[in-house]
């Protein structure tokens, strides 16, 4: 057996290393969730100005037996690498996992990085157990964070109208409009800022223009599509709630609802439901059906995840994350 380094450039290696990666997932999950293939090969393969991506295979002859992705963050948490691993069922219980994360460590102590995360998918809804999280209880990895998963099987009838008086709807695609991008990066970091980590070693992450046209670049080179929805407050003219959806057409049946955040000074009005039902309306009108929409939040964000469940969202699963300082 050999420890193999991927990066992205080979498109055969990648394929095999991301056929263990993503058929993990499909095991476990009832609702897999994650990138698509080529997707996933441009974060590895690319410069980004966030994180960095690599990966580590466990091969024996022309066997993939398991994985390992890394991030190396670039932007916050630049203490802190994150490592996802998958072993094939059949070859598990043979310490492949242990000798990718012996492997892991070794690469993250070589680069300067003080703590090792990872992030178990598949948890119990409830609980959030399974034979993840004892594998990295064993292996002194401490739980600092829990998400709930929820999904939504689109399409969704019955969307709520709930426009909020002295505020008004926008929209955008791909690319923040230059007017309103001095307020979307002060939505951004307060969304890093105050979205709810646990005990998770975490840095707010300043946003910055480039910032975000680096990562609106990066998706577009990943193929992929986002759906943004915003409200303003129309005596101020402030940029005041946000949410964005989106995928990619490799992979039409799974879509992922990322950020949803409103300003702090705008709270306590409905802006949630006001920006999530009028997105989720325009996603589903623009791509195929049914689909799947993914999203995550933390149990006690409970205003959050009560807005989710009025539009049509379940929860299917609880991943949680772990850390251990090296």
């Amino acid at each position: 057996m050999r420890i193999v380094v991927v990066d992205g450039q080979d498109p055969e290696v990648f394929r095999r290393f991301y056929a263990v990666k993503f058929g993990v997932r499909q095991e476990e999950l009832e609702f897999p969730a994650g990138m698509g293939l080529e997707e996933a090969r441009v974060v590895m393969a690319r410069e980004h100005a966030e994180v960095r991506a690599d990966g580590l295979g466990l091969v024996d002859g022309d066997t993939w037996l398991g994985i390992a992705w890394l991030d190396w963050w670039l932007v916050g948490n630049t203490d802190t690498v994150d490592v996802e691993l998958a072993v094939a069922p059949e070859y598990r219980r043979r310490g492949v996992a242990t000798k990718l994360l012996d492997a892991a460590i070794e690469r993250a102590k070589a680069e300067g990085r003080s703590i090792v995360s990872g992030t178990n998918m598949a948890g119990d809804p409830v609980t959030g157990e399974s034979p993840g999280t004892a594998f990295a209880a064993a292996r002194g990895f401490v739980k600092k964070h829990a998400e709930l998963h929820q999904v939504a099987e689109l399409p969704l009838a019955d969307l709520p109208d709930r426009p909020v008086d002295g505020y008004e709807i926008v929209q955008w695609r791909e690319h923040t409009p230059d007017e309103w991008m001095p307020q979307f990066v002060e939505l951004l970091s307060g969304m890093s800022e105050d979205v709810p980590t646990g005990d998770r070693s975490t840095e707010a992450v300043h946003w910055t223009p480039d910032l975000v046209r680096d990562n609106e670049a990066r998706r577009l080179a990943q193929g992929r599509f986002t759906y943004t929805t915003a409200a303003v407050h129309t005596a101020t003219g402030e940029l005041a709630a946000y949410t964005q959806m989106g995928g990619t057409p490799e992979t039409p049946d799974r879509l992922n609802q990322y950020d949803t955040y409103v300003r702090r000074s705008h709270r306590g009005n409905g802006l949630g439901i006001a920006v999530k039902a009028p997105n989720l309306r325009a996603l589903q009108a623009g791509v195929p059906l049914p689909a799947v929409l993914h999203t995550w939040n933390a149990p006690e964000n409970t205003p959050m995840v009560a807005v989710n469940t009025k539009l049509g969202f379940r929860p299917v699963a609880q991943r949680t994350m772990w850390e251990r300082a090296i």
